[in-house]
């Protein structure tokens, strides 16, 4: 059975939390990254949002067609080199259900609490686990810093899952302001039904500017439309 139009929409906003990365540098950039698709039909807009906070930085995503709509955010911090994770929640609204899912990090006791549906679990803090949004800041440094294959380690609803990613070959991606160089990143899945790949842009600091999915022969793509930071007059950066 393939897969609806309200799932689809959760999937690939799940995929394009990326975060304004400044080249290796610790510090990273504010930016609002708006995305279109075209999804069974429908058009889908994406937007992503980076914010610093006063505890750090705060990641805010969502995704919206006429059936439904979603929000995900995840604050964190940096410890040095170290990206800590504090929180995430994803909230969604499809054809009137809706499903909340939090997950707060104590960072004193080592632990990480999920909650979904009235129902709680624990689950143990190790270095390096990384949050359903954050991984991809250190994807956007691992390729900045020329690594070719990332292997992450991912808080992903209530489990702590591998996500591997394998850099290929570079393409040239047309934007709707014109030609972007990207890289190609393939996500490795032992499941060979489905492919997702993204194209992530070195002079815009590996920003995200080209996603692809197919899965039960359906194909998805969304592709960056525009890209705004502090201090810009609008447009791609």
């Amino acid at each position: 059975m393939k897969k609806s139009s309200l799932s689809i929409l959760g999937c690939l906003a799940l995929l394009i939390g990326t975060l304004g990365v400044t080249g290796t540098t610790h510090a990273l950039s504010p930016y609002e990254a708006i995305y279109k698709a075209e999804i069974n039909g429908l058009p889908v807009t994406v937007t992503s949002v980076l914010e610093v906070t006063e505890e750090g930085y705060r990641i805010s995503t969502a995704a919206q067609n006429l059936l439904g709509e979603l929000h995900e955010q995840e604050r964190f911090h940096l410890a040095g080199k170290r990206i800590m994770v504090d929180e995430y929640e994803h909230r969604r609204a499809l054809l009137g259900n809706a499903r909340l899912e939090q997950l707060v990090v104590d960072h004193h006791q080592g632990i990480a609490r999920y909650q979904r549906g009235g129902k709680a679990r624990d689950i143990p803090l190790a270095p390096g686990l990384l949050g359903p949004l954050s991984y991809q800041i250190q994807l956007r440094r691992d390729l900045a810093a020329g690594e070719a294959e990332f292997a992450y380690r991912v808080l992903h609803r209530g489990k702590v899952k591998d996500y591997h990613f394998q850099r290929e070959a570079a393409e040239t991606i047309a934007l709707p302001t014109g030609e972007v160089e990207a890289v190609r990143i393939r996500r490795v899945r032992d499941d060979s039904d489905r492919e997702t790949i993204f194209w992530m842009a070195p002079e815009l600091d590996f920003q995200l500017v080209k996603l692809r999915q197919i899965e039960a022969g359906d194909r998805y793509e969304l592709l960056l439309t525009a890209l705004h930071s502090p201090g810009s007059p609008g447009g791609l950066q």
